[in-house]
């Protein structure tokens, strides 16, 4: 009987320790999946196609910008973004520092630049997206930003 509990044991222990080896190709194909959808925003972005950085985001998908109420749906994301090209954003540059997954949810932390036509950065600061795996592909489903900017003096 002891001998049977030893086997169990060490099966259920070879089966964690390999579950913990898989973990890192998991996380390593969630980080792909994100730059992935990262390049295509900052593509996105350089074209000036603020229906195609819409188009990024879930249908339930929010913006979360600082000073502003929530942005809420594909249109008035797109209208977000249609503002922020017209105001002179020509490249959006953007760094994952982290990535925390769990099943088809994952949040990315990272820094962004903004730059101008000219490629004059403009700003620069943080980002926290959650992110939701669907489709096939992962999409932005809370995307919240922060400047690094100090306000101007008064």
């Amino acid at each position: 009987m002891k001998i049977m509990r030893l086997d169990h044991l060490c099966a259920s222990l070879f089966v964690a320790f390999i579950g913990c080896l898989a973990q890192p190709a998991r996380a390593d194909g969630v980080r792909d999946g994100i730059e992935a959808a990262n390049a295509q925003f900052s593509a996105a972005a350089a074209k000036g196609d603020s229906a195609q950085l819409a188009a990024l985001y879930a249908a339930d998908g929010q913006l979360l910008p600082a000073a502003s109420d929530v942005i809420r749906g594909t249109d008035a994301i797109q209208k977000f973004w249609q503002g922020a090209l017209d105001s002179g954003i020509a490249g959006v540059g953007l760094k994952t520092l982290e990535i925390f997954a769990d099943g088809s949810t994952a949040t990315e932390v990272g820094q962004y630049e903004l730059s101008d036509k000219a490629g004059k950065v403009v700003d620069h600061g943080k980002y926290i997206v959650v992110w939701r795996h669907e489709g096939g592909k992962w999409k932005l489903l809370r995307d919240m930003f922060s400047t690094n900017v100090p306000a101007p003096k008064k």
